[in-house]
């Protein structure tokens, strides 16, 4: 699950980092221009390195919960 976490987090960071700058500067958070919208740009890395991140935690989720539990 931390994995799980992690990805979401990662995927939309740069969406909550442009909207606190803009709110900082008052601009929009759209704006290129004033830097705020440059941040968005980082979403064409931090989106598949979340979604990955997202895939693998849950296969590791899968393969936890599929392991047998004997004493051993």
């Amino acid at each position: 699950m931390p994995l799980i976490r992690a990805g979401l987090v990662l995927a939309f960071l740069p969406i909550a980092i442009a909207f606190i700058t803009s709110l900082i500067g008052n601009v929009s958070m759209f704006d290129e221009g004033s830097g705020s919208g440059g941040y968005l740009w980082l979403l064409m890395g931090s989106v598949p390195i979340g979604l990955l991140l997202i895939a693998i935690g849950a296969i590791v989720a899968l393969f936890k919960r599929l392991k047998p539990k004997d004493g051993l």
